[in-house]
């Protein structure tokens, strides 16, 4: 895709519009603008909404290093565009078991492809229990954001950094 293309793909982006395309298979952290995915083993993997795309185009992916032990709304990593750090901040408190290592070498995922192959971290949740209660389903994620949209503008657009909704629907 052109910089010409990305850049009126990204004038189209309107959030409002996508919220119908949120993945129902994970829990969201409303605040932290993250996902979560319990997964069958007890692990968790971790990923950031598509509304990330709204801080513009990042160019670096800096996790915290496997095995740190992370508090709910601590720091799991940063992630920077040309002009600010993002800080991304745990929905629970968990143990880093990884970071995706395509998002380390192609931080565009993130972007591109939120909830799919831009997911962030897989982690060992340490509260699940007494923290589960602060995750919420797609439809109260759908409803705390509706009231919020007006709130979001789009940012500059990329070639690399446009993201494809259609990739995970």
């Amino acid at each position: 895709m052109d910089e010409r293309n990305a850049r009126a793909r990204m004038a189209d982006l309107n959030p409002a519009a996508e919220l119908d395309r949120l993945p129902a298979d994970r829990l969201y952290a409303a605040e932290q603008d993250m996902w979560v995915r319990l997964e069958d083993d007890g692990t968790a993997t971790l990923g950031t909404t598509h509304l990330m795309a709204m801080h513009g185009h990042f160019m670096l992916f800096t996790p915290r290093p496997v095995g740190t032990q992370v508090a709910f709304d601590r720091s799991l990593g940063v992630m920077e565009t040309a002009k600010s750090a993002v800080a991304i901040h745990a929905p629970l408190s968990c143990r880093v078991l990884a970071a995706n290592p395509a998002v380390e070498r192609d931080v565009a995922l993130i972007t591109r492809d939120p909830y799919g192959e831009g997911w962030l971290f897989r982690v060992q949740p340490t509260q699940l229990d007494e923290e589960r209660d602060r995750l919420i389903d797609v439809a109260a994620y759908r409803a705390w954001l509706s009231t919020r949209m007006d709130r979001f503008e789009p940012p500059a657009a990329t070639p690399d950094s446009v993201f494809d909704p259609s990739r995970w629907t």
